[in-house]
């Protein structure tokens, strides 16, 4: 009898010592998620601080963007790491509140707190939020207003509200309408009940101001420029233009090789190949009637050689070269062209249309902007061409439009509305 009281004294003590090391496992883990709710508070709404960001690599980044903060600060702590995941679900769901959802994930563990101390067990404290959740989704939904997309200005003083607490709040007055325009154009109004944002291109070109920044009916490239190696032109009307995913370059062997040349009618045979060879491919390309070429960047070797810039300038082809792989499906969609692999495959039923390309000046010699407008599948695309006078301004522009795009987004998914400034809030907190 002894022994088995002894047993069960020992049980006892060690369901005690497991009972406190599980209490302590909980508190820590509220006490890491309440800091890094405490992190972001201060930069919550329209008095919200901005934070000044530096990463390993000595960049410095200035935002209020509680998804970007968080995504800058490398949490170990497990529960803190959950905080940052649910900021980026919020992020990549709905596109803005992601401060917010912080914020209150650590006001609900804090009162947690409270509860765990009162000696209610944690499952219990689970699904009264559970409750709680339902009876709150229910109260917003009973707020509710219904939103009419036909209503530009309504849709535009959501976007100025999503706008108010960024660093660009003053250009809210001209970011806030592009943001609109640009759903509205890619959407049909009656039908749609959701917007792929891939079909708006956002470009960013350092220079100038917020003001100079403009909503574009089809491409702009602020990275690659028109060729000027041989004089080609830099305005061209109605044109035709071929998306060449091939280099127009003699070719190279896959590997490492030298050639060794010993006396100079070898070297002149060499170069009269090579110039036979690009002649060819610049003789189809001509003949498919081309006058605008999208050279897709290569990577084995020069994507367009002097002597083929030379022959396309001859006759009057605009080159644009170093177009990037991953934005070709855009333009292909917005200019109705098919990319063109091989010189074989490239007739006048793969090329794109537009009724203007043309280089124009961004402010300064250097900085050059190519736009493509006019294009037949315009409805269905639109590009935004953002201007900024430094590139902490700019990135912060470039976060506060896809906060703006986001909440028009969400206005196409559910078309109704709540108020804002915290009265959801105090109303959930009322009826609940």
């Amino acid at each position: 009898i002894r022994l088995n009281l002894n047993d069960a004294a020992n049980r006892d003590q060690g369901a005690k010592v497991n009972s406190e090391k599980a209490k302590d496992v909980r508190h820590n883990n509220i006490v890491a998620a309440k800091a890094v709710a405490d992190v972001v508070r201060t930069s919550l709404g329209p008095r919200g601080m901005d934070k000044m960001i530096q990463d390993p690599m000595g960049k410095v980044l200035i935002t209020n963007d509680g998804a970007t903060i968080l995504k800058q600060m490398e949490v170990i702590h497990p529960t803190a790491k959950m905080l940052v995941e649910i900021s980026k679900a919020q992020d990549i769901e709905a596109g803005d509140g992601t401060t917010s959802v912080v914020v209150i994930a650590g006001a609900l563990l804090r009162a947690c707190t409270d509860l765990l101390a009162k000696g209610i067990h944690p499952a219990a404290i689970s699904d009264g939020f559970q409750v709680a959740l339902k009876k709150a989704v229910e109260v917003i939904n009973d707020m509710a207003q219904p939103v009419d997309l036909n209503n530009r200005e309504q849709l535009i003083q959501n976007a100025i509200t999503s706008l108010s607490s960024k660093v660009v709040s003053h250009h809210s007055d001209l970011l806030a309408p592009m943001a609109v325009d640009a759903i509205l154009k890619i959407i049909d109004k009656d039908t749609a009940t959701n917007v792929d944002l891939r079909d708006i291109h956002v470009a960013k070109k350092l220079g100038g101001t917020i003001d100079d920044s403009e909503l574009i009916n089809g491409l702009v490239f602020t990275e690659q420029r028109v060729s000027h190696f041989a004089g080609g032109p830099t305005r061209v009307e109605n044109a035709k233009i071929a998306l060449l995913q091939f280099p127009i370059s003699a070719p190279k062997s896959d590997m490492e090789s030298n050639i060794v040349v010993s006396d100079y009618t070898a070297m002149d045979r060499i170069l009269k190949e090579e110039k036979v060879y690009i002649l060819g491919l610049i003789k189809k390309i001509i003949q498919s009637g081309v006058n605008v070429i999208l050279l897709q960047k290569s990577v084995l070797r020069e994507a367009v050689s002097d002597l083929a810039l030379h022959y396309l300038s001859r006759k009057n082809v605009m080159v644009i070269k170093d177009i990037e792989r991953d934005q070709v499906d855009f333009i292909a969609k917005t200019i109705d062209a098919v990319p063109v692999a091989h010189i074989d495959q490239l007739t006048k039923d793969k090329l794109g249309s537009a009724e203007l390309v043309q280089e124009t000046s961004a402010g300064g010699s250097q900085s050059k902007i190519v736009k493509i407008t006019g294009c037949p599948n315009s409805s269905k695309t639109v590009s935004v061409l953002l201007r900024g006078s430094n590139q902490l301004v700019l990135d912060e522009a470039d976060r506060s439009l896809h906060d703006a795009l986001c909440v028009v987004r969400a206005l196409v998914k559910k078309r109704s509305l709540v108020p804002g400034g915290a009265c959801v809030e105090m109303e959930v907190s009322y009826q609940l």
